[in-house]
């Protein structure tokens, strides 16, 4: 099992939001009892309130609970209990060091990092006031997280309004370049000559307004994903 500690300065914010989004991705995916996850404060500020209220609504409109939710803060002992525990910016990976006496088995991380970004902070909606932004790129961190624990790959066309649209989800998240072309017979090739990221997909389908022809063909790449290449062609 692994363990995850996610960390913002107030944990009433970022860091609940983290833990509630991987939480439920382990749990979509079939793997919640392979992690233990939670999160925590770098200071006693917020210390026993709940999910600040306009990040709480931005997650409780996209169906995650956060009700069990209240703010703790990181106590040195935390550093032997988890295996990762992950800072939203540089001024959260400062505290924890100081906290911890430092990193010597290298469990610190910055979140971006997951993303390609070391150096970038998450932005804190406290001061922003973008809460729905920031969730936006705190899933985009966890999803990468999930991806490099795991392998499994999350591919979410519940938004998408053409088949471009399909293909550049998949684009983004199995890191394709631009010119790979954007058929099935494309998608078979890449899937099965070519290494991708996932060794497992889980798939958001298009909302039942999405035209037909998209519901259609996400239906055909899925079953491409699922190895029924023939019954995709047909």
């Amino acid at each position: 099992m692994t363990k995850i500690l996610f960390v913002c300065h107030g944990n009433i914010c970022r860091s609940p939001a983290a833990e509630i989004v991987f939480r439920a991705l382990a749990e979509k995916s079939g793997l919640a009892d392979d992690f233990t996850v939670a999160s925590a404060a770098t200071t006693s500020e917020e210390i026993g309130n709940p999910v600040y209220p306009p990040m709480r609504r931005v997650l409780e409109e996209l169906g995650y609970d956060c009700s069990e939710k209240t703010a703790v803060r990181v106590r040195r002992a935390d550093y032997q209990l988890y295996d990762l525990i992950i800072g939203m910016d540089e001024e959260n990976s400062w505290d924890l060091k100081r906290i911890f006496h430092g990193d010597p088995d290298g469990k610190l991380h910055n979140f971006s990092e997951y993303i390609g970004h070391p150096d970038q902070d998450i932005p804190d909606p406290w001061y922003t006031r973008d809460f729905s932004g920031c969730l936006s790129v705190i899933t985009e961190c966890c999803e990468a997280l999930f991806e490099e624990l795991t392998g499994v790959v999350f591919l979410d066309f519940s938004y998408c309004g053409d088949i471009s649209a399909l293909y550049e989800e998949m684009r983004h998240k199995m890191g394709w370049e631009d010119w790979y072309g954007e058929n099935l017979d494309a998608l078979h090739d890449i899937l099965t000559g070519l290494p991708h990221k996932g060794n497992r997909f889980v798939i958001t389908m298009p909302y039942d307004d999405a035209p037909a022809e998209v519901r259609l063909y996400a239906s055909k790449i899925a079953a491409v994903i699922h190895g029924k290449f023939e019954e995709a062609r047909e």
